[in-house]
């Protein structure tokens, strides 16, 4: 009896503990974002036409927004878009290092909508090459870039290749986990791994070069509404969850950030938000919500910046 009464209780207890494992499960906050310039890094930016989605925490409890490699953003539907700027930083950053012969890639837009490549593979002789390339989406939900063209020294490669049974795959190297890999002739980029912080996670089901812009369309659809509200043109809103930024933690999220110069795409830096939060307004709403009204980031003198960051 008494063995029986003790196994009752370690069973009990161990369903208890189960529970409190599940409750303690971390949340994600959904989040919304519509005609946002996002600075990933200085020399990244992100222009999010729209986004639905959410924050999914990584390594603590909940997102916390004044470190970016505490969630990671799974988006469920939305549009995005690079400059040329921005996608020959995250390049030169995927190709960088001692991991691969690819060097000095610059990547350029084509007023045909085709995505022009040139640099130099390092090989046992180094060969500067140019190509030609259209743009498409996996059926995974990655990017390919596939050539119409490869030329050397102003002469066709491909033909030359196609000779000794060669593709781009078999002399081109690339470091694993950089979000590059071949397959042919053709790279695969993946959107998730090209970027460092915040990671993004989500499905490219179209992807297009137009207005000098790298679009890439995520999910089909506009998806379901986060707010129950209308928001402000220019926005990005959480709800739902608990999410931490300085020094205050929100319960049942309810956070949206707005711009205050609504007559161009609201400029958000990832990294440095807190100075435009210093520089703006919040207001409580009365269902104990908060709306902070922001100027763009980059409308904030720098000697504010660094007085912010000089308080951290």
């Amino acid at each position: 009896m008494r063995f029986a009464r003790l196994f009752l209780a370690v069973v009990l207890l161990g369903a208890a503990n189960a529970c409190v494992r599940v409750d303690a499960a971390p949340e994600s906050v959904r989040v919304d974002m519509r005609n946002v310039d996002l600075h990933v890094a200085p020399d990244v930016t992100l222009h999010v036409a729209q986004l639905r989605g959410r924050f999914v925490p990584m390594g603590r409890p909940f997102p916390y927004l004044d470190d970016p490699r505490s969630y990671l953003v799974a988006i469920d539907t939305g549009e995005i878009s690079l400059d040329l700027t921005s996608l020959n930083a995250l390049v030169a950053r995927s190709l960088g290092g001692d991991g691969s012969n690819l060097d000095d890639l610059r990547v350029s837009f084509g007023k045909d909508g085709t995505l022009g490549q040139r640099g130099t593979i390092d090989a046992a002789v180094n060969v500067p090459f140019s190509a030609n390339a259209v743009v498409s989406a996996t059926p995974d939900g990655r990017i390919r870039v596939s050539p119409r063209s490869i030329r050397s020294l102003g002469l066709p490669m491909t033909p030359v290749m196609r000779l000794f049974g060669l593709e781009m795959e078999d002399l081109v190297r690339i470091a694993p986990g950089r979000g590059v890999v071949t397959d042919g002739d053709d790279l695969i980029l993946d959107p998730g791994r090209l970027l460092f912080a915040p990671p993004v996670q989500g499905r490219v089901t179209a992807v297009r070069i137009a207005n000098n812009q790298l679009i890439q369309t995520f999910g089909s659809g506009p998806g379901a509404p986060v707010a129950a509200h209308r928001l402000s043109p220019n926005h990005i809103y959480w709800r739902g969850g608990q999410l931490a930024f300085g020094k205050l933690t929100m319960a049942d999220t309810d956070l949206e950030l707005v711009d205050m110069d609504p007559a161009d795409p609201f400029d958000f830096s990832v990294n440095d938000w807190d100075a435009q939060l210093v520089a703006g307004y919040s207001k409580t709403l009365p269902n104990r919500g908060l709306t902070a009204h922001m100027p763009d980031y980059n409308d904030i003198p720098p000697t504010s910046k660094l007085k912010v960051k000089s308080t951290k």
